[in-house]
């Protein structure tokens, strides 16, 4: 007899066990038949609503003495969660959190299926399934056997806990029996994080053999954790730790192992940590420490060089700028470790900026306080040289728009800073420096459209500097290294610190160009150099040796086709086009994998730490070689060397419910505390398993 929706949901309001005053059921159908006993034969696209849980089938007879539903043709049953429970035939109580279904499937997070021949639920929390079969991958008439599967007696689902407990499970890959436990415990696909062992990694080391690594995770409340990895190889016991908690105004993180291996006892501890005070104020400290040079290298935990210990405390706002830092350093490289009392171990700095209010004429005024000082061990002169300072600076900078477009930036600053030299006889151990200077810059940007659409904007610079020095010499502390590109072509100096500055009259000219075209690329230029009006640059001499009186001219660039294509390159030639430094980055994204390379050549140059000649080429890239395979590779090679400096190879396989990691790295590097070592990694992840998301997976293998 067809009724209407709301006939039916009057019929519902008369059935105690369906309508209870503290929760309605919902009943949709296309024919409810009531008999003179009170039963309740509902047929035809049949859909029951009861707080959250959404049942559907061909035909459900609700029993008013037993108040039970019997269901039949193609049940399907959805709770609170999402779980999907599907089946032939199911008998529930009326609010359908108990009851049985036969020939039925359990679908967990769209993820995980378990398949049995019968589910009990029970309490609307626990589910038992008996004669089951657990797995991620799609089965079909074309794939009957799935990739991995666990074949149970019985499974009994915990929602509250979101745990899985299997009874006799067999683990099969592939149809063939692997393992077998008779209990297993695995989180269920909606559970983020639970204590228990996380997947295995097995890894073969030229150095350390073959050993396996096998993680525990524990959970310790909901805002830490901690992961426990022993590592176990014929030349190695080792323990790894990695500790994370987030805090109420930050976090922190623990890194480290332990081990014993054929050298005897070694490990390492690095830790982080960030908190966010009142008042706008950032906490954050670093240590790391390691009990020898090579460990780090041999156990590829950090390709660090120097390890770096250090507490600051930051304040960024909208006009001021403060920061106090207390770092220490220790190097692991094997050419410093002789020397490294002459090198610095500690560097204390405080620094405070503000932007002031405009003065009546126009233009932005910022002022600088800062102090620093740096400490060598050693107590020898000259190379056990400690260093302390404190200074101001104060900067001014305004700019004009002239007639035509000409764009006039006018700058003036003035530099005082005190300093105390300790253990050093070339320099006064007081001295007082003060370096005022003004700058004009000069831009006249032209525009214009071609006639094709394409927009090209092109922009001659020049830069004009005066900058005089009144005091003592000081040392370059914190500007020993330096580099020339289009970032500081026109920049006040080179020098990247406050110890370093450019003094007399200076001019840098150059040229910005830039086009955009409609049918997808786009460039931007710089060329252009820095030349002294009165003397020798201080910040290069690699172009006319100590005596030059201008840098090499620069040429930068970038080109981009579409989000497919972009290259990257910055040269330093002499007047002679003959080269200094090249670098060049190609990256290339398709839709099948990605390419980066790059090639690296540079003449010695001690003012930007280079005593040795350059030239490298490294080369990385994915390709994904069909639906299922994905290979990868990294590549460096040292061409003053001639040899590779890395080279390592990748395959990936994955599945809708697998994949499986294959690697190979060889690294080069040879000291005194570490020799070429060869990796072999093999991983397997079973997707869809506790929190292993099936993300990326190739498309269905059941189709049609």
């Amino acid at each position: 007899m067809r009724r209407s929706l709301l006939a039916f949901f009057v019929c519902l309001l008369l059935i105690p066990g369906l309508a209870q005053a503290q929760a309605l059921a919902s009943l949709i159908a296309d024919s409810v038949i009531v008999d003179p006993s009170g039963r309740i034969t509902a047929e035809g696209n049949v859909v029951v609503f009861f707080e959250g849980n959404r049942l559907s089938a061909e035909r459900v007879i609700y029993d008013r003495t037993t108040d039970t539903l019997s269901i039949e043709g193609a049940v399907t049953l959805t709770d609170t969660s999402g779980n999907v429970v599907t089946a032939d035939a199911a008998t529930l109580n009326s609010d359908l959190r108990n009851g049985v279904l036969t020939s039925a499937r359990l679908v967990l997070d769209q993820q995980l299926q378990l398949a049995a021949a019968r589910i009990a639920r029970v309490d609307n929390r626990y589910t038992t399934l008996r004669r089951v079969v657990a797995s991620s991958c799609e089965v079909c008439a074309a794939n009957p056997t799935p990739l991995w599967e666990i074949r149970a007696s019985r499974v009994v689902h915990d929602t509250v806990e979101q745990q899985l407990y299997f009874d006799d499970a067999q683990f099969r890959l592939a149809g063939v029996p692997i393992l077998y436990l008779p209990r297993l415990r695995l989180p269920d696909p909606t559970l983020k994080r639970a204590s228990g062992f996380l997947i295995p990694e097995l890894r073969t080391s030229s150095d350390l053999g073959t050993g396996l690594r096998l993680p525990y995770f524990i959970a310790i409340g909901s805002h830490a954790d901690t992961t426990l990895t022993p590592y176990l190889s014929a030349s190695t016991t080792t323990l790894e730790f990695n500790y994370r908690q987030e805090l109420r105004n930050g976090r922190l993180t623990f890194d480290g192992a332990a081990t014993s291996d054929d050298i005897g006892g070694r490990g390492y501890f690095f830790a982080n940590g960030t908190y966010y005070l009142p008042r706008g104020f950032v906490a954050s400290g670093q240590l790391e420490f390691v009990s020898d040079p090579g460990y780090l290298f041999q156990y590829n935990y950090s390709s660090k060089d120097r390890l770096t210990n250090e507490f600051a405390l930051d304040r960024v706002r909208e006009k001021d700028l403060f920061r106090a830092s207390v770092t220490e350093f220790r190097t692991l490289r094997d050419l410093e470790i002789p020397i490294r009392d002459a090198l610095p171990d500690r560097f204390i700095e405080t620094s405070y900026q503000r932007d002031l209010p405009s003065p009546r004429f126009g233009g932005l005024t910022t002022i600088r306080i800062d102090a620093a000082a740096l400490n060598r061990p050693s107590s020898d002169d000259i190379i056990g040289r400690d260093m302390s300072r404190i200074g101001f600076g104060m900067d001014w900078s305004r700019r004009s728009v002239l007639g035509r477009g000409l764009v006039v930036d006018t700058e003036a600053a003035l530099r005082i800073d005190a300093y105390n030299i300790g253990q050093d006889s070339t320099f006064e151990a007081n001295s007082l420096r003060a370096a005022p200077r003004v700058a004009t810059e000069l831009r006249w940007p032209h525009a214009r459209t071609t006639s094709s659409g394409a927009s090209e904007i092109l922009e001659p610079i020049l830069r004009l500097d005066i900058a005089t020095i009144s005091g003592d010499d000081v040392p370059l502390e914190d500007s020993r290294i330096v580099e020339f590109d289009e970032a500081n072509l026109f920049a006040p100096s080179r020098f990247p610190g406050i110890d370093g500055i450019e003094d007399g009259s200076r001019a840098a000219v150059g040229v910005n160009w830039h086009r955009s075209d409609p049918s997808g690329w786009a460039a931007n230029f710089a060329f252009g150099r820095v030349a002294s009006l009165d003397g020798t640059l201080e910040f290069s001499d690699t172009s006319g040796g100590a005596d030059a009186d201008q840098s090499e001219w620069l040429l930068a660039g970038r080109l981009s086709f579409g989000d497919r294509l972009w290259v990257s390159s910055r040269s330093l030639f002499d007047d002679n086009v003959a080269f200094t430094l090249s670098e060049t980055r190609v990256d290339w994204q398709a839709d099948r994998g990605m390419l980066t390379s790059s090639y690296l050549f540079a003449q010695p140059e001690p003012a930007e730490g280079r005593n040795e000649e350059l030239s490298e080429w490294a080369f990385g890239g994915t390709l994904d070689l069909n639906e299922n395979w994905t290979a990868n590779a990294d590549w460096r090679y040292d061409f003053n060397e001639g040899r590779a400096a890395r080279a390592g190879l990748g395959v990936d396989f994955s599945t809708d419910c697998i994949r499986i990691d294959l690697s190979v790295t060889r690294r080069y590097a040879t000291s005194t505390s570490v020799t070429p070592t060869t990796d072999f990694g093999f991983r397997v992840s079973l997707l869809g398993v506790g929190n292993g998301q099936k993300q990326g997976t190739s498309r269905p293998v059941c189709r049609g």
